[in-house]
């Protein structure tokens, strides 16, 4: 239990806001679960996003509330796990505040992409959009900040973006849409929000001259 929560604490240390999107989408799973299962009726009960009630009944909340609900329980442990590593890694790149923003706006634009593109009688749910989005952004920046990464780490997010849209096309029951929303709005907000410099080094920066100045 201890060597867990020395884990959990040092994660938490440099990833906050993704392990509050893990939290909270864990959350939301055992709610779905214990409330009525999985089913198509209780996730739109719980805020799954359906386009006719956000256009014709303006339950605009959908649009947020399906990024933290999935399909199933290994729908939300294999959004966890990719979460966990490609969000952590673009949080200590960009910044806690930075990245809230591409994993929200990004998730939002995904929905955006089901209402108003996508088929009116189809329950989407999943992180899947936001996650696109993270993916969007470190594509982008392996182009613009080459030195932030090393050559195999750089191979590695290319490879994992090309494979997951080859997957969203390939395999039924996948929002397209909604994956290509969210990789559209990643890979535009990385012109806009890539800062000069990781923020770890930032962070790394201040650190030592706080202790330095107390010393």
């Amino acid at each position: 239990m201890d060597q867990f929560e020395r884990r959990f604490k040092a994660y938490f240390t440099f990833h906050p806001v993704t392990t509050v999107i893990l939290i909270i989408n864990t959350i939301m799973a055992l709610l779905v679960l214990f409330s009525g299962g999985f089913t198509l009726q209780n996730l739109i009960s719980w805020g799954g996003l359906v386009p006719p009630l956000v256009t014709e009944l303006g339950q605009y909340y959908r649009m947020l509330t399906a990024m933290a609900l999935h399909g199933s329980i290994l729908h939300v442990l294999m959004n966890g796990y990719v979460l966990y590593y490609i969000g952590g890694h673009l949080e200590r790149l960009i910044g806690p505040k930075r990245y809230a923003i591409v994993y929200l706006a990004s998730g939002i634009l995904s929905s955006l992409f089901v209402v108003f593109f996508g088929q009116p009688n189809v329950v989407t749910v999943g992180a899947s959009g936001a996650i696109f989005g993270v993916m969007g952004f470190l594509l982008i920046l392996t182009f613009r900040k080459p030195t932030w990464f090393p050559p195999s780490i750089a191979k590695s997010i290319k490879n994992l973006t090309l494979i997951n849209l080859v997957i969203t096309f390939l395999i039924p029951n996948i929002s397209i849409l909604g994956h290509l929303g969210g990789i559209v709005g990643g890979a535009l907000l990385a012109f806009i929000l890539t800062p000069d410099e990781p923020d770890y080094l930032k962070r790394y920066i201040i650190e030592n001259n706080e202790r330095y100045y107390q010393a």
